[in-house]
C-alpha cells in the first residue's frame, strides 16, 4: 500500500513513429502488442495514483490511444518533437505531484522497482532519482526501472531546456547539467543485478529477443524471475 499522500502520476511516453523501429508500439509481443506490457505492468505499482499515456496528436497514435483506454489508462495527446512540453502539460492536466516517467520501449519495467524508487525519493527528496539504466554503479539491467521527479523540477527544466535535443528527450538536460542537480540512485538488489542485461526495444534484434524471452514470463513475472530466464538465454 502506498503510504504518502504525493499524487503520483505514471507517464508513459509512446508513439507510433519510432525512427529505428516504426510501429514498435503495436508490435506482437508473445500475443498482445508490446504497450500492452508496459500498461499491465505499470498498473501493479502501488505507487502509481493514476498512469498516463503520453502520445501525439499525430492520426496513427489513435491506436495506442484506444489500447490505452482498454486497459484503464488515461491519454494526453500533444506535439510529437517537443516531448518535454507533453509531459509538462500532462502531469499539469492530471494534477501530478511526482512525476514517475517510463519509456514505452521497456515492456519488462517492474513495479516492484517503481514502488523501491518511489520510496527512495519521498524519503530523500533528490532532483531526480532513476533506476532505468545502469549509471553511478547502480548496477540495474537496462528497462527495469523508471525515472522520478517532481512536477515543479520537471517545469523548472522545461523552463530552461530550449534546445531541440532537450525538448525531444525529456531528462537530456538533466544529465548534461550533473552540477546543477541533485541526482540519485539506489543499488540493484543482488539476485537480479546484471548491469548488461538490455530489456528495452530500440530495433528489430531487440525486439526478437524480447519475444525468446518473455515467451516464458508474465505480466506479473519479478525481476528476480526475469533475470534468471535472461541468463539462461543468455548462456544458450
Amino acid at each position: 500500500m502506498k503510504r504518502h499522500s504525493l499524487r503520483t502520476v505514471g507517464v508513459i511516453q509512446a508513439r507510433m513513429g519510432s525512427s529505428r523501429l516504426p510501429g514498435k508500439m503495436m508490435e506482437d509481443l508473445c500475443g498482445v502488442p508490446l504497450l500492452t506490457w508496459v500498461i499491465e505492468r505499470c498498473k501493479r505499482a502501488s505507487a502509481l495514483d493514476e498512469i498516463v499515456i503520453a502520445t501525439t496528436n499525430n492520426a496513427e497514435d489513435d491506436r495506442l490511444i484506444t489500447i490505452a483506454q482498454d486497459l484503464g489508462a488515461e491519454v494526453f495527446r500533444g506535439s510529437e518533437k517537443d516531448v518535454l512540453s507533453r509531459f509538462v502539460v500532462a502531469a499539469e492536466q492530471h494534477n501530478a505531484e511526482i512525476v514517475v516517467r517510463i519509456c514505452a520501449d521497456n515492456p519488462l519495467v517492474s513495479p516492484e522497482e517503481i514502488d523501491r524508487l518511489f520510496e527512495f525519493y519521498v524519503m530523500n527528496l533528490p532532483d531526480y532519482a532513476f533506476n532505468h539504466v545502469p549509471r553511478l554503479n547502480n548496477n540495474y539491467p537496462d528497462g527495469l526501472g523508471v525515472e522520478i521527479f517532481s512536477k515543479d523540477f520537471l517545469k523548472s527544466i522545461n523552463s530552461v531546456a530550449t534546445d531541440a535535443n532537450y525538448r525531444e528527450h525529456v531528462t537530456l538536460w538533466v544529465w548534461e547539467h550533473t552540477d546543477q542537480v541533485n541526482i540519485q540512485t539506489i543499488n540493484c538488489p543482488s539476485a537480479y543485478a546484471y548491469p548488461d542485461a538490455k530489456l528495452d526495444i530500440d530495433t528489430p534484434d531487440d525486439l526478437m529477443r524480447m519475444r525468446t524471452l518473455c515467451r516464458h514470463l508474465r505480466f506479473d513475472s519479478k525481476p528476480a524471475e526475469i533475470l534468471r530466464w535472461w541468463r539462461s538465454l543468455k548462456e544458450i
